[in-house]
């Protein structure tokens, strides 16, 4: 089957590859490389977090999702190819504004880089749109697994990409030429939308009318909400997101703290990081053919709460690189499963309607982004060691109500 579902549906399986990739660029590039380039050069955590808070787009796809897909709807399959014109116009803004990032580390720079991230944000959240769209739409319930699959090794590849060859790259031309080189990555992406025929590969989508009004869409949403009960529901993603957005965004600039360098930081989060999450993922994969969703997302918290207290003993006692490195893998493999296993809940819980998977993923995103200025501000007027504990506390109130939350959909 996944022979022919390659040989079949190989130019929409790259553009959701080559986007994934792309997303995974631009994610750690301005969470991870931009944040440490501008730990470096001497800015201080409360404004690293802050420029952060630039990325707030991410969480604006549920009301973006409607707009484009109207569009594919309505113009999908015409000669006016709406997903290749979005696609084009999106990857332009990514390849720039990437590209400028390494000019805007000094401190009379700082606002022009708080723009150009939102600029960049807003574009490469509208490509994941047409991704989310097009995973969604144009393959069967038995595909799902494998293009579930693709995307996330593109993806981490992706971070890869940002991570660890942004970093050697900086060692030899400096962060301006490193960002410069990385956005051309953004050609890969391009190429692949050359490629994929919009009205083959959402052919299915030919029998959905599009929403007519906002109310129409919000009416959607908020009887999804209703009927999967909001308040736990929320919890829930809370408790998936906290941990894992907080030490993945502190991590870089906590590490650069405890003496790590440069270039080790780069092979112990993203070269056998890179591996441990992809394993990470890919065993998550297998044990959710075994296991409920709801004792994987329970087996997810108690991971991050181990990992929890383990980067709060590094807070507390002085650690050698080896200890650090194989906390680092530790770390990297339960965010790889995590992932893995929020992606399977928020799927399971869409319906197969992008509008409502987009707005999942959103709420994540949002509860992300909001922990910026929070991480900052407990770490500056308290210390490293209240974050990591309160990421251990945020995993209780997701443990108690996975049961009644990850129960399946009655409408799925």
């Amino acid at each position: 089957m996944t022979f022919n579902t390659l040989k079949e549906k190989f130019a929409a399986i790259s553009y959701i590859f080559f986007s994934s990739f792309l997303s995974g660029v631009i994610l750690i590039g301005i969470g991870s490389s931009f944040s440490r380039m501008l730990s470096e050069k001497g800015i201080g955590i409360a404004t690293i977090t802050h420029i952060l808070l630039a990325t707030i787009p991410y969480s604006w796809k549920f009301v973006m999702s409607p707009f484009i897909k109207n569009l594919i709807l309505k113009r999908g399959n015409s000669n006016f190819n709406i997903l290749k014109i979005i696609s084009y116009i999106s990857q332009i803004v990514i390849f720039f504004g990437f590209s400028l990032l390494g000019y805007l580390g000094t401190n009379d720079m700082l606002w022009t880089a708080t723009i150009t991230i939102f600029l960049v944000v807003i574009a490469v959240s509208a490509h994941d749109i047409l991704k989310a769209h097009m995973k969604l739409v144009a393959f069967s319930s038995k595909q799902l697994g494998f293009i579930s699959a693709v995307e996330n090794t593109g993806y981490r590849l992706g971070m890869f990409m940002s991570g660890v060859c942004l970093i050697y790259m900086t060692n030899a031309v400096g962060w301006s030429g490193a960002f410069v080189i990385t956005s051309f990555t953004v050609v890969f992406a391009t190429v692949a939308t050359f490629f994929v025929s919009a009205g083959r590969a959402l052919e299915c989508t030919s029998n959905e009318k599009p929403e007519n009004s906002f109310a129409g869409y919000f009416k959607t949403w908020r009887d999804f909400l209703k009927t999967s009960g909001f308040f736990a529901l929320l919890i829930l993603i809370i408790s998936f997101k906290l941990t894992n957005s907080c030490i993945n965004v502190v991590k870089p600039i906590f590490l650069h703290s405890l003496g790590v360098s440069r270039i080790a930081y780069a092979n112990m989060s993203y070269f056998y990081g890179l591996v441990t999450m992809i394993i990470g993922g890919v065993v998550a994969g297998a044990v959710l053919c075994k296991w409920a969703i709801t004792t994987c997302a329970k087996a997810t918290f108690i991971m991050q709460a181990v990992v929890s207290v383990i980067f709060t003993y590094l807070a507390i006692y002085k650690s050698d690189l080896l200890t650090i490195a194989v906390i680092v893998g530790v770390t990297t493999f339960v965010f790889g499963f995590g992932s893995v296993v929020f992606r399977t809940f928020t799927a399971e819980k869409s319906r197969r309607d992008v509008n409502i998977y987009v707005m999942l993923l959103s709420i994540g995103s949002l509860i992300r982004i909001v922990s910026y200025s929070f991480i900052g501000f407990v770490v500056e007027n308290y210390s490293w060691c209240a974050l990591f504990i309160i990421c251990l506390l945020s995993n209780i109130p997701g443990y108690l109500c996975s049961k009644r939350i990850c129960k399946p959909d009655k409408f799925l």
